[in-house]
């Protein structure tokens, strides 16, 4: 059975991807696991300071409220069980730590876009634990309302991971009977004729392993062209029915994430529907 993992803040943004875990977990039959990472206060005077004890206890316990809330709501007005768990420390490392232990399949986040300062800061949580989980990550944007998903797009830029290292996605389309989409995107700036040429026939190899490895589920091809990626894939998803984009992500060592940012990384802070950030490993 499918493990999910929801990290909640309690605020929108997290709410909007606990409705989307709820109707995944409803459908798949998946267990659902609803965290919250508590950043108590610390200090020298911890242990004696008595103010630091009760704001840190109080803390606790309005955090546990929430959760008990939260998982209340589900279970009467769903009727799924829900699990609930308490962490300390930092939301990124919280939610690794919670799918490593729990042995999850699968983690769902809200997200936002950069408009403004709080923006980024929701964004980078997100994009924090798509750089360091082991699991898929759905990102769920703010805007994005819930609607039983029928299409995914899956974009790669390595042909060679067309296998079962995107597993995860196909998954995801199984239980909703969804049709799957590959694409390709070729720069129109930087590639030659050739380039055009090679990426048409990877495209089209990759969709008949696709097809051999998965034959239950509807697999075609779209070969997009543009300047920038994330404005030709986002164009893209506007103007087709697309309900979840599905892409691959590598764990870069820090010198590549300060240089070589991920471009799946850098399409949760864009995207407007749901992004799933399959790490390959």
């Amino acid at each position: 059975m499918l493990k999910i993992i929801v990290p909640t803040d309690f605020s929108p943004n997290a709410t909007r991807a606990i409705d989307y875990a709820v109707q995944l977990a409803k459908t798949g039959k998946a267990s659902l696991m609803i965290i919250h990472a508590s950043d108590k206060l610390m200090g020298p005077g911890l242990e004696a300071g008595l103010p630091f004890t009760e704001y840190n206890q109080r803390i606790t316990d309005d955090a546990f409220s929430n959760l008990e809330l939260v998982k209340k709501g589900i279970e009467q007005t769903e009727q799924i069980k829900v699990e609930t768990e308490l962490y300390t420390g930092a939301v990124v490392d919280a939610v690794v730590t919670a799918a490593k232990e729990t042995g999850a399949g699968l983690i769902i986040m809200g997200t936002m876009g950069i408009n403004s300062i709080k923006d980024t800061l929701f964004g980078t949580n997100t994009s924090a634990v798509i750089a360091g989980s082991d699991v898929p990550v759905l990102a769920i944007p703010l805007e994005y309302s819930w609607t039983t998903p029928r299409n995914f797009l899956l974009a790669l830029n390595n042909f060679h991971e067309a296998g079962a290292m995107v597993q995860p996605a196909f998954d995801l389309a199984r239980i909703f009977s969804s049709a799957v989409k590959l694409v390709v995107f070729t720069d129109e700036e930087e590639a030659s004729a050739d380039d055009f040429l090679a990426d048409a026939q990877a495209i089209r190899e990759a969709e008949e392993k696709l097809k051999g490895l998965f034959p239950d589920i509807v697999i075609n091809t779209q070969h997009l062209s543009g300047r920038y990626f994330e404005d030709t894939i986002g164009k893209y998803t506007e103007e087709h029915a697309t309900d979840v984009l599905a892409m691959t992500t590598h764990k870069r060592s820090l010198l590549g994430n300060i240089f070589n940012r991920s471009i799946t990384r850098k399409m949760s802070y864009h995207t407007k529907v749901p992004l799933l950030a399959i790490p390959v490993k």
